[in-house]
């Protein structure tokens, strides 16, 4: 009996993911469990486990390829006779796929060494590697894949050149459909390269967010006095209680941008595959800092929790993605993204969107400043500067703006956080 790998969905909005590596050859024994390959999405690496133990009868695709969520990726078979039986069905599939009509070199291989012999003569004979889905894309389009600059691994044509294409223009010399001179193409595969595995993926989830948004950044203050005010209170009636809740700054920015996101609507809203939603219910994503990178751990149904829950929480999924314990449910789902530098003497930056979401909060370092009050007397005043990221595509400065409004109203009278 033989078993199909697929492509897992790691998170609410992941569509396809990246072959990062295979760890077993084809004719290799697994284990239930065992892992055989690692795939990457937008937001994290994870290894993909054999569902039963046996021989892995097949690669169906590459290291590099992307592959949609819930297809083939191998298969695994109970005997070791089975390699060939799965090997020349499966790889026949494939290679109807991949080779050009001028080329008819590569059989299907019965050993290790006559599949590596086929591939060396094909590679010798003009070859076009595309993806499935690009190829239907590119059919449904009417567009000529000779003249598409593959990006994927191995120069395979994937559906984001055949989109590219389609805005900007053939790659290589022929007829244009869109009638511009096409700039070289960027090579996704070069991005990040030679750096570790996270930042890898950080580099390409950065450059991704940038290419499919419009990005703006507000910034503004807000008087911290009676906010501060009410943290110290907090903190000495929860001590004399004797309860193990730490409340800081970061948490009471959290609870006022909840409120601020349930007032507000359009800000609590992702944007993905042409479809805009908005959530009643927030999901807010805390940026965490690992000496290897950076993570957003998600607090689900924070608009439910109190300021002493919420406290909990926060320190609870910072904890666990510092310390290595972070799973795909703790990292997806965010609807919204607070990153706060304030521990770093930052006063304001331009945080990037962790899309699909259309907004993110970034808080930079307490300031005090010389003000005048009511009675024309100057005082020290403390206050917090925010950076509020969006997505110009779907909101404009004045959502923004009106959105900022709102937050520094619960940062300025803070009692009504309690609400």
């Amino acid at each position: 009996m033989n078993e199909k790998i697929i492509m897992p969905k790691l998170g609410m909005t992941m569509t396809e993911g990246t072959i990062e590596e295979w760890h077993k050859e084809v004719g290799d024994a697994v284990e239930k469990g065992e892992a055989i390959l690692t795939i990457s999405s937008e937001k994290l690496t994870q290894e993909v486990e054999a569902p039963i133990s046996g021989i892995l009868l097949s690669q169906d695709v590459e290291t590099g390829d992307e592959v949609k969520v819930g297809e083939v990726v191998g298969t695994i078979g109970e005997v070791e006779g089975d390699i060939a039986e799965a090997n020349g069905e499966e790889k026949e599939a494939v290679s109807e796929e991949r080779v050009s009509s001028k080329e008819n070199v590569e059989k299907v291989a019965k050993t290790e060494g006559e599949r590596a012999k086929a591939k060396t003569l094909s590679n010798d004979r003009n070859r076009i590697f595309i993806t499935p889905l690009a190829r239907k894309m590119a059919e449904d389009k009417n567009l000529d894949i000779e003249l598409v600059r593959g990006t994927g691994g191995n120069g395979r044509i994937t559906k984001l050149d055949i989109k590219r294409v389609e805005e900007i223009g053939y790659d290589y010399e022929g007829e244009n459909p869109s009638e511009q001179s096409a700039p070289p193409a960027m090579n996704v595969e070069s991005i990040g390269e030679g750096l570790p595995s996270m930042r890898k993926i950080i580099a390409r989830n950065m450059r991704e967010s940038l290419a499919k948004s419009a990005q703006l950044t507000l910034h503004r203050k807000a008087s911290a006095n009676m906010l501060m005010a009410m943290q110290q209170k907090l903190r000495e009636e929860i001590e004399e209680a004797e309860l193990d809740i730490k409340i800081t700054v970061t948490v009471l920015i959290a609870r006022a941008t909840i409120l601020a996101l349930q007032d507000y609507k359009k800000m609590n809203a992702i944007y993905h595959d042409g479809e805009l939603i908005e959530y009643d219910e927030v999901h807010l994503g805390i940026a965490t800092s690992l000496d290897e990178g950076l993570l957003v751990p998600v607090v689900k149904n924070a608009h439910h929790k109190t300021i002493g829950s919420l406290a909990k929480e926060i320190k609870a999924v910072s904890t666990q993605a510092r310390g290595g314990d972070a799973d795909v449910d703790l990292l997806s789902g965010s609807t919204f993204t607070i990153t706060n530098m304030g521990a770093t003497g930052v006063e304001y930056f331009t945080p990037i969107l962790n899309a699909p979401e259309s907004g993110i909060l970034g808080v930079g370092a307490l300031q005090e400043e010389f003000t005048l009050n009511s009675n024309q007397e100057v005082e020290m005043e403390k206050k917090i500067p925010f950076s509020l990221t969006f997505d110009h595509q779907i909101l404009d400065g004045a959502d923004a703006a009106t959105f900022l409004e709102i937050l520094i109203k619960y940062i300025e009278s803070p009692n009504l956080l309690m609400l």
